[in-house]
């Protein structure tokens, strides 16, 4: 019985065809890069290619202010809503944050409440935006991401921004701190995180009332709950979420760009991995495992790109396909779901 329902489970991952693809691709490419085909040893998949500790760090460096973007969007898209501006979040924030890092003598903790607290007011403005003004959430957010962009570059006339590892000796060393030489620290505070989100979704009253906000806003609200409300702290939290990981690329990295996180198409890769995970598009089902699950196959992807040495332009085409293919089945699967329930509800009068 149990068998049945985890099986089931499974089965609402709608894109569970494309995330099997996208496996054996992994797979077979690995096998390539590493040699193993051409009668290397079994140990070459760990020396070379994308077993070796230094791709797999890579990797999990990635994954950081991914894994802190793809919890705030899975509750924002569960909600019935859309954030297109948390690339340009994380990118304000990383800016402001080593920007106080090196022109003034406050304790890094300090600063990263300060950019917290801003990151917060940046999620007001996003719901004043929906919640009063009517704005749609695409236009509103994306209209806002483009203003965040832009103050990143104002900051700074378009420069790079360096933090003095001599200055903030722990903080950077909190971004270069591994576990067993391939698995960094800020992975694993990242994956506590996403658990504990996973945890308040499928375990607690806020997260049955999330699902039926999104699911059906109307009965949600005759149930004597508020959407609005909802939708606030959803897009607060969503907000915080993409500056924290922002700050702590820069902790990664020890610098602060103006583009490299702006235009690293992260928030469409989180919205990407998200429906391939099972998240409905319009609200009301989704969960983070899964979407984690597809994200990490969707960096796996790219990296094994790279490993083959495909261009650049080619990668980006391949993941906006993608981006598509999860919108088309969430939108068949969708569809499937409204005919049923019409049937049902026509043989049932």
């Amino acid at each position: 019985m149990q068998k049945g329902n985890k099986f089931k489970r499974l089965m609402r991952i709608k894109a569970v065809p494309l995330l099997v693809i996208l496996v054996i691709f992994c797979i077979v490419t690995m096998l390539v890069s590493s040699g193993v085909l051409d009668d290397k040893p079994l140990s070459a998949l760990f020396t070379r290619g994308f077993l070796s500790s230094g791709n797999l760090i890579g990797i999990f460096n990635k994954l950081v202010i991914q894994s802190f973007m793809i919890c705030g969007i899975v509750l924002v898209l569960i909600g019935g809503n859309i954030d297109l501006s948390v690339a340009g979040q994380a990118g304000l924030a990383a800016m402001v944050f080593a920007w106080f890092c090196q022109n003034t003598k406050i304790a890094w903790p300090l600063i990263l409440v300060i950019c917290v607290v801003m990151a917060a007011i940046f999620g007001l403005i996003n719901t004043f935006l929906i919640n009063r003004l009517k704005f749609p959430a695409f236009i509103a957010t994306i209209g806002m991401s483009s203003i965040y962009a832009g103050f990143c570059n104002i900051m700074t006339k378009g420069d790079n921004i360096q933090i003095s590892a001599a200055n903030h000796q722990s903080f950077i060393g909190l971004g270069r701190d591994n576990i067993g030489g391939w698995l960094p620290v800020l992975f694993v505070i990242a994956a506590v995180v996403m658990i504990a989100y996973q945890f308040i979704l499928s375990r607690t009253t806020f997260g049955r009332s999330l699902f039926m906000c999104g699911g059906n806003p109307n009965a949600a609200r005759l149930s004597g709950l508020k959407p609005d409300g909802m939708r606030m702290f959803l897009f607060v939290n969503n907000s915080v979420l993409a500056a924290i990981g922002g700050i702590l690329w820069v902790s990664q990295y020890q610098l602060a760009s103006p583009t490299a996180i702006v235009l690293s198409g992260f928030d469409f890769r989180v919205i990407s991995a998200a429906i391939l995970g099972g998240v409905a598009f319009h609200g009301g089902a989704g969960s983070i495992g899964g979407a984690f699950v597809a994200l990490v196959l969707l960096n796996v992807f790219e990296n094994m790109l790279h490993v083959l040495n495909v261009q650049d332009y080619w990668i980006v085409f391949a993941t906006g396909a993608i981006l598509v293919l999860a919108l088309v089945i969430d939108y068949i699967s969708a569809e499937r779901r409204r005919r049923a329930l019409l049937i049902a509800s026509t043989s049932g009068s």
